[in-house]
């Protein structure tokens, strides 16, 4: 089975683990984007995103992103002064059970090997005295989600979990299942752990907080993988005379010659200016689609399915407000002219017509140049990503990602909870090593077998990447000035792109490329995605606006599917132009009387203590 090493690509391929700990004895003792700088969200029908706390990202937040300073109050608090115990081993073998997500069919272990005798268990014995025991294995996320689900409800959980969202988070904290992880925070998670989890200025920390205690070690995720770009074909502005659209008008007019104007040559009526989502897909991003129209929202401070948090602290409901209304009605237009996709929402894939070379304009975050991989390396098609369309105001609004998507969580029966930490501990301070000596290869990679793998990355990963990538072409760093411990991929892409990038260094062009180099196919895609996809997150500034509610409330456990379902439904007619635009407030109201008003106040009540 091929897989690939550690990667920061995608929390979505993450693996997710179940870990009990076990004893037999007692333990020895500045970004580089250049965003706005606020924190964005936007008031019920309000005209501006407006300034919030960074309180917004957890409708369950204890305090504050000020948890640094809370804990320099706490006895060995202070983040990074106690690697010694971090990386203390156990004066004694301290067993740790855990239940595994893994191909069946995956055979990529040396003969001899299980998912509870690898390399990295037997590295985790003979430097912590933690013997991990794997007690079953589940074959899908899915299957792995039921076992867990089925231990919160039985009051059965085992004495570690991965939690696989937050709403198992929050169920087993609400279940009174989990142990207060802060004391074990701040005398065993490492200088690197801690260093990571600063990157999101508190919002991790708060997504971990359920009803004031923090009772988990949060994964971090990358800030820019929520942040939805324009991509576009450079070669067809090109070949059109045509300058790269930056306000709604202008990109219609570009969409527009895109479908009437032949761009691609070949004399048929073909071709798609605006790619929309896919039959499975949902009309903006959440849950991970990358064809999503969030910038064509965005740009009248739209955001469907985000809860937002105005000015007075007050949390709404995103696809109820009056802006979205007017960006629905705006995106029909598009449709109804043909601009978009006329097959969204129907094609079973909406990559097909991309890769085909069909589509001029299509939206993704930075990573999207993954997925367009082939036609890069062929040089068959000159993508590159702005900030599109912008707002009447001249800004570019944008959702940003949730800073944590798994959440390592420790029973209340768990003896030794700070084995837990020691794992990631060793897992974040060797992973890079291990790549470097060849430990983890393209067949044996640490998601695939290492004991509670979750994706560490800082929220500025992305951005540091293209500072230094930038800095290191123009001839202002060099290796020696990196610290790699907590880059995991950054060595191996300074090694790759003076090999790959053609003279001037500063211009991204495909043609700038060496795209017959033996090194293109591995490497290339990756830095094309950095240096090309996230060069708007860094060059230009944006208003960020956080999610200011990721929990789960009592009648959101009954009704919110059917809720979801209608606004899904309703919007998709709107744009498709099967109702008019007044079918929008009708949904609103039925929003409202069939359990969205009592969201809104659970959650609102909820945020209030």
């Amino acid at each position: 089975m091929k897989k690939k090493v550690i990667s920061a690509l995608l929390a979505s391929t993450m693996i997710v683990s179940l870990v009990a700990c076990g004893s037999t004895g007692g333990d020895s003792s500045d970004t580089n984007s250049k965003s706005s700088g606020t924190t964005a969200s936007s008031t019920a029908g309000g005209d501006e995103a407006k300034d919030t706390s960074s309180d917004s990202g957890s409708g369950d937040a204890a305090g504050s992103g000020d948890w640094v300073a809370a804990a320099d109050e706490a006895d060995d608090a202070v983040p990074g002064e106690n690697d010694d115990r971090a990386f203390a081993k156990f004066d004694h073998v301290v067993e740790v059970h855990y239940g595994y997500q893994i191909d069946p069919k995956d055979t990529t272990l040396p003969d001899g090997d299980s998912v509870d005798n690898n390399q990295y268990t037997r590295y985790l014995l003979d430097n912590y005295n933690i013997k991990v025991v794997c007690d079953w294995t589940a074959g899908n996320a899915s299957d792995f989600q039921q076992k867990v689900s089925l231990a919160i409800a039985s009051a059965s959980l085992p004495d570690a979990v991965v939690a696989p969202t937050r709403n198992y988070l929050v169920q087993a904290a609400r279940a009174d299942l989990l142990a207060d992880l802060w004391p074990e925070f701040n005398q065993y998670a490492s200088k690197q752990v801690k260093e990571i989890i600063e990157t999101t200025e508190g919002r991790a920390i708060n997504n971990a907080t359920v009803d004031g205690t923090f009772c988990a070690l949060p994964n971090i995720s990358v800030d820019t993988d929520g942040v939805y770009l324009y991509f576009i074909r450079q070669d067809w502005l090109d070949k059109l005379g045509l300058e790269a659209p930056r306000t709604w008008d202008e990109m219609v007019k570009v969409a527009e010659a895109f479908v009437t104007q032949d761009p691609d040559g070949n004399g048929e009526d073909d071709t798609i200016g605006i790619l929309g989502p896919s039959n499975s897909d949902h009309m903006n991003a959440i849950g991970g689609n990358q064809y999503g129209l969030d910038p064509l929202f965005s740009s009248f401070q739209s955001y469907p399915q985000y809860w937002l948090q105005g000015k007075d602290g007050t949390v709404e409901y995103g696809s109820i407000q009056p802006e979205t209304r007017d960006a629905l009605e705006k995106i029909s237009e598009l449709y109804t002219n043909k601009l978009i996709d006329p097959e969204m929402l129907v094609r079973s894939d909406s990559k097909e017509p991309l890769l085909a070379g069909k589509v001029g304009i299509f939206f993704g975050p930075w990573w999207s140049g993954y997925t367009v991989a082939d036609a890069t390396l062929a040089g068959a098609a000159d993508w590159r990503a702005y900030f599109t369309p912008l707002s009447e105001d001249g800004n570019y609004y944008t959702h940003m990602a949730e800073p944590t998507t798994q959440y390592v969580v420790a029973s209340k029966a768990c003896k030794n909870p700070e084995a837990a930490f020691k794992i990631i501990n060793y897992l974040i301070k060797n992973q890079q090593k291990w790549v470097d000596e060849g430990i983890a290869t393209t067949e044996l990679v640490t998601s695939d077998f290492y004991p509670l793998f979750n994706t560490y990355d800082n929220a500025d990963e992305i951005e540091v990447s293209y500072d230094v990538l930038t800095k290191y072409l123009a001839g202002e760093t060099t290796m020696d000035d990196v610290d790699f411990s907590t880059h995991n991929l950054l060595k191996s892409d300074m090694e790759a792109v003076k090999k790959l990038k053609k003279e001037p260094y500063d211009d991204f062009s495909l043609d700038k490329w060496n795209l017959d180099s033996d090194i293109a196919k591995n490497n290339l895609p990756r830095l094309v995605a950095i240096l090309v996809g996230d060069a708007p997150s860094v060059n230009e500034k944006y208003v960020p606006v956080y999610n200011a509610y990721n929990g789960q409330t009592e009648t959101m456990e009954t009704k919110w599917a059917n809720l979801k379902k209608m606004e899904e439904e309703t919007f998709s007619k709107i744009v498709m132009g099967k109702a008019d635009i007044s079918e929008f407030d009708t949904f609103v109201k039925n929003w409202k009387s069939q359990g969205g008003d009592q969201i809104l106040k659970e959650i609102n009540d909820e945020l209030s203590k």
